[in-house]
């Protein structure tokens, strides 16, 4: 039997590499790949479900190597979670895993019987001939979407599907044979979708045509196709169709914009092509119920104070909109809240064509930095130490960018602990571990008693543009004590502690 693994590894590994960036520590990651067990080849466009828990349910698609994979689930205790594999032509095959926070399953495979298995020997020059008989099963010829939209928002709303219903040969009914298809929802976001007409009789060719109508909810619908044969006493059972429901409209409550980090270097420079000076602004859009809102929703941005930010977004699938600012050379001193700061706005449109809006407060700083130090000179006593406090800030006096480095060095026979290397984090405001810090250096060299000068140098370095601004305070590192004649050796000896 063929196998397709190689790819599949490839793809989870690029999967993970994206979802270490932006999914919790508690997400799961289930992969594998649907293929078919008589021949072993993989099976293109299969569905994939997540049938329980409910509040994970979901489905994908296998790509054409019969590839599969769900990315973000989360949960946050040992769980049970069944997946079912379908495609047409082939059986379903159901398989129950137990999953843990952050697992990683990637060998989740599925071999799916073809219905009519037939001898791989047999040529099929044997062809039925005459008449088709009584229905004997329901075949689903074609899906015009399977993703519509919540109604009311302009998209598309409904999904048609096109069933063919054929005899224990594998040829369609005809009129005579003609009997009626009945259409339920197995299952729903229960938002009144609804599939119209739920029963049809079949045509000429044996085909029933219906068509699901999305609700005022998001999720996965369930359709299933049945046909009651009361005169041999069988009951016929399509497998289940699947088609999400993508949001609506925008809501106020669901609305908000913001960036990896609030504080970011830009007063005064303009980015030119240093793609460093690049930032992403994200809108986060969902609708009442929670859900991400139609795909291709426009929210609009702009800027007050600084910066050049571009003029709008499309939301994607997930319901986010993503545009870039950038620093113009302009120097923000107009806002309230202080120097550098200025205000990013994001707006779109809800159901009743009022204006959704929110603000974003950010703060350009400078590249430069402005160090002091506190005492100024240094001065380390024998086997002793010497503390320090120091205070950084950007040439505004605000806090660096986030993600600025910094770092204390020593000269040779000296440690210092402390707030000695780091990158400092998202902060708009001063104060301890902001702007202030401090560290502690120590004598350790036991093998000079000589006064020697020393010097000691913090140095920050910042987070875009690579700027690196340093300052070093020099001084001794000193044996304390003095010289003594010592009688009984008749020589001089050093004594620590001697005046």
């Amino acid at each position: 039997m063929k196998k397709y693994h190689l790819l599949s590894i490839f793809t989870l590994l690029f999967v993970i590499a994206i979802n270490s960036c932006t999914t919790t520590d508690d997400e799961v990651i289930i992969a594998g790949q649907v293929s078919d067990a008589d021949s072993g080849d993989p099976i293109l466009g299969a569905t994939v479900e997540i049938e329980t828990p409910s509040e994970l349910a979901d489905f994908v698609k296998t790509d054409s190597l019969g590839n599969y994979e769900f990315t973000g689930i989360d949960i946050t205790e040992v769980t049970d979670i069944e997946l079912t594999a379908s495609a047409a032509n082939f059986g379903d095959v159901s398989k129950s895993v137990k999953v843990a926070p952050s697992d990683v399953l990637n060998n989740i495979d599925f071999e799916l019987t073809p219905n009519d298995s037939q001898d791989p020997d047999d040529t099929g020059g044997d062809e039925v001939s005459g008449e088709p008989e009584g229905a004997a099963a329901i075949i689903l010829n074609s899906l015009s979407s399977e993703s519509i939209n919540i109604r009311q928002t302009g998209g598309n709303i409904s999904s048609r599907f096109t069933f063919t219903v054929v005899d224990s040969a594998g040829r369609a009914i005809n009129t005579e044979g003609s009997v009626d298809v009945q259409f339920s929802i197995l299952k729903g976001p229960g938002g009144g979708e609804t599939v119209i007409p739920q029963t049809v009789s079949t045509n000429a060719n044996g085909q029933a045509v219906t068509s699901l109508f999305s609700g005022d909810s998001a999720g996965v619908v369930r359709v299933r196709a049945t046909i009651e044969r009361t005169d041999v006493g069988i009951t016929i059972i399509s497998d289940p169709i699947l088609v999400a429901i993508n949001g609506g409209f925008p809501s106020a409550d669901r609305f908000f914009i913001g960036t990896a980090n609030n504080n970011i270097e830009g007063f005064g420079i303009i980015s030119g092509n240093n793609s460093n000076l690049e930032y992403d602004v994200v809108a986060s859009v969902g609708d009442k119920f929670g859900n991400p809102v139609k795909e291709g929703t426009a929210v609009d941005f702009r800027t007050e104070g600084a910066g050049i930010i571009e003029g709008s977004a499309l939301t994607n699938e997930f319901g986010t909109a993503i545009v870039k600012l950038r620093p113009d050379g302009s120097k923000p001193t107009t806002d309230p809240s202080g120097i550098g700061f200025f205000t990013v706005k994001g707006k779109t449109v809800d159901e009743n064509n009022d204006f959704v809006s929110k603000d974003l407060k950010l703060l350009f700083t400078t590249s430069q930095a402005n160090i002091t130090i506190n005492p100024s000179s240094v001065n380390i006593p024998s086997n002793g130490a010497q503390a320090f406090t120091y205070t950084v800030t950007d040439l505004n006096g605000n806090p660096m960018s986030a993600g600025s480095e910094f770092s204390v060095s020593v000269a040779t026979g000296l440690e210092a602990v402390g707030d000695v290397g780091f990158n400092l984090g998202d902060f708009t405001s001063t104060g301890a571990g902001k702007t202030e810090f401090g560290f502690t250096v120590s004598d350790t060299d036991d093998d000079s008693n000589n006064e020697v000068g020393t010097s000691i140098t913090i140095s920050v370095k910042s987070a875009s543009t690579g700027s690196i601004t340093t300052l070093t305070i020099q001084g001794t590192r000193a044996k304390s004590g003095g010289w003594s004649f010592d009688p009984k050796n008749s020589e001089r000896v050093f004594i620590e502690g001697k005046k």
